[in-house]
């Protein structure tokens, strides 16, 4: 199963270490796993501070970056 990895700035900036983990147990049972590489921001802290117009182009451009694959995981 091909699998796309979307990692949080949460995560990739305070816990890089689980996505490193994710990887390594979605491979464990033979995911093939795919970064997009133009992944930013997925737009959630904007949001949660009020700025919603600039929270939905970020979300349209994440959206765009996974388009055509089939299953994302996120840790």
């Amino acid at each position: 199963m091909d699998v796309a990895l979307f990692v949080t700035c949460l995560t990739d900036t305070f816990f890089p270490r689980v996505g490193l983990a994710v990887v390594r147990v979605l491979r464990h049972f033979g995911c093939r796993v795919h970064f997009p590489p133009g992944q930013t921001c997925c737009g959630q802290p904007a949001y949660n501070s009020g700025f919603h117009a600039e929270a939905a182009a970020l979300v349209r451009r994440m959206t765009a970056v996974f388009d055509g694959h089939d299953h994302v995981v996120t840790p």
